[in-house]
């Protein structure tokens, strides 16, 4: 008799239902595994024997064939070991008949027969409940995780031995809740933050661990800076920051999550399961509910940047995903690097091939960069700089034109007078230009309802052609600026959508041309 237990396993951030077959046959003793197995998968037919053992139960002098299908898909990861386990137990006929159908399971096994925590539940969930699965068993360091999909219900175990008394119950409406069980079914009416049904979740538990922000009023000066990082985040713009060296480049750039408007809870879902399958998540941090700051070392490797692997997991642009990537010291980063950034600034995805598969992380972030003019960091100030041209123009063409055209904002970052910077003159608030961006998403969120589009930044050309007309002053602005500033095709459209932000920061329904104006001082800036 062939017995027949679900699992499944993470392909990017997508989860993928995987078919656990095993057959008890007369033949020379031994236990083989097939389906296309990376190394740990192999592993795991001794660790469940050793599990096994230490519960008792010792498999007899049969031939076991065991097949994880589909055999075209490869298998990696640690989260097989369980659901072998019960696909034993079923054709050792020392389970019922029937017992695991409808039933996900995952989790590592140790050889004591303890249940280990294994990354990408959630998605992997996520997948079966899409599916049609209702029930799914993991181990309790992964029980808030999974917890997250609405309509599973979730049980959780510290080893084998309970889950083995779980499934002996002949009735599945009776099966135990003892004995370190512990199980969850969802009431329609739960919510988390107010955002609809979210499975068993209460406001007992940790909704993630908010970062250190840095408040905007704390950053003395500095009003066009602060002015451009206002319009990224309120149209999802990129932006350059430029200027001598401790003038506050990265401390601006560390306000911005401050004044990024609260993650839907389909964002934080989606945030998570990039999360859950970096192996980011803990009990005490299974949810991403803020919107994610990634700032990584000039001296990043590729996989740690754009992500991949044998077994491919995201990088940090996709764990950037909904929130903020900053580059500081830009033209330190590898030049392959800045190159390679071109098509998720445009796609807004990162494609790996593995195994003949494409596998996509998601990354639609807001790219800032801080850099410096020069080697020493001082030029244009001629007083203090010592670098020569050759070194100047040798530094700056470490930042390619095809980067630069992708970018909508450059401001430099000038140094502060003393009284400035001692001043007790109130500033302006995080929360208080929070306001007026969540009143710009708003805008953006009632005009690209039936759009593909979800922010100016990301505005494709029939909503340019749709949303940006221009007026005949506006017209003439343009086309004498295109012929002045020698625009590509690029950066004329990139104008057009930061000045259609700018105009929802005003709550204005037509671009005018002081609109046109300021977005033009913010990419003329690339120019002087």
């Amino acid at each position: 008799m062939v017995t027949r237990v679900s699992t499944g396993m993470v392909q990017g951030i997508e989860g993928i239902m995987i078919m656990v077959e095993t057959d008890l046959s007369t033949g020379l003793p031994m236990m083989n595994l097939y389906g296309s197995l990376a190394a740990e998968v192999r592993e795991g037919k001794e660790r469940v024997r050793t599990a096994l053992k230490n519960m008792g139960i010792r498999l007899p002098p049969d031939r076991i064939t065991i097949n994880l299908a589909p055999g075209d898909i490869r298998k990696n990861g640690t989260s097989f070991d369980l659901a072998i386990a019960v696909s034993l137990l079923l054709a050792l006929r020392l389970l019922p008949h029937g017992a695991a159908d409808g039933i996900l399971f995952l989790g590592e096994l140790s050889l004591d027969g303890g249940l280990l925590p294994v990354h990408g539940v959630l998605p992997v969930v996520k997948a079966a409940c899409d599916r049609g699965y209702q029930s799914c068993v993991v181990p309790f360091g992964n029980l808030e995780e999974a917890s997250l999909v609405h309509g599973m219900q979730v049980t959780a175990f510290g080893n084998l031995q309970e889950v083995f008394h779980y499934l002996m119950a002949p009735d599945k409406a009776a099966r135990p809740n003892q004995g370190g069980v512990f199980s969850y079914d969802c009431p329609d009416d739960r919510t988390i933050d107010g955002h609809g049904p979210v499975s068993h979740i209460t406001s007992t538990l940790p909704a993630g661990l908010p970062g250190v922000k840095t408040d905007f009023s704390e950053v003395r000066g500095q009003l066009l800076p602060k002015r451009a990082l206002e319009i990224a985040v309120a149209g999802f713009h990129n932006v350059m920051l430029d200027g001598p060296p401790g003038v506050g480049k990265s401390m601006i750039a560390s306000c911005v999550p401050g004044i990024m408007p609260e993650m839907t809870m389909e964002e934080k879902i989606e945030t998570t399961m990039i999360y859950s399958v970096k192996g980011l998540l803990n009990r005490n941090y299974y949810l991403v509910s803020e919107r994610p700051f990634r700032s990584p070392s000039h001296n990043i490797t590729m996989m740690g940047l754009f992500g991949g692997g044998r077994n491919p997991v995201p990088g940090e642009i996709s764990l950037a995903h909904r929130g903020v990537l900053f580059l500081d010291e830009f033209p330190e980063f590898k030049r392959e690097f800045l190159e390679m950034l071109r098509v998720p600034l445009e796609d807004h995805k990162i494609s790996l091939i593995r195994n003949n598969r494409t596998i996509e992380f998601p990354a639609d972030f807001i790219l800032i960069t801080a850099s410096n003019p020069c080697p020493c960091g001082y030029y244009p100030d001629r007083s203090r700089c010592r670098c020569s041209r050759r070194e100047i123009h040798r530094y700056q063409n470490k930042i390619s034109g095809p980067i630069r055209d992708r970018m909508d904002l450059f401001v430099r970052c000038e140094e502060v007078e003393y009284e400035e910077l001692v001043s007790d003159k109130g500033q302006e608030t995080s929360d208080d230009i929070k306001k007026k961006i969540e009143g710009a998403w708003e805008i953006q969120r009632l005009r690209y309802v039936s759009s593909t589009s979800c922010f100016n930044g990301r505005m494709d050309s029939a909503d340019l052609r749709r949303f940006c007309l221009l007026t005949d002053e506006g017209s003439r602005l343009m086309a004498a600026s295109y012929k002045h500033l020698k625009l590509s095709g690029r950066a004329y459209f990139r104008i057009l959508k930061v000045a259609r932000t700018i105009a929802d920061l005003e709550k204005a329904e037509r671009i005018s041309t002081a609109h046109l104006e300021e977005a033009l001082i913010f990419r003329n800036a690339a120019v002087c």
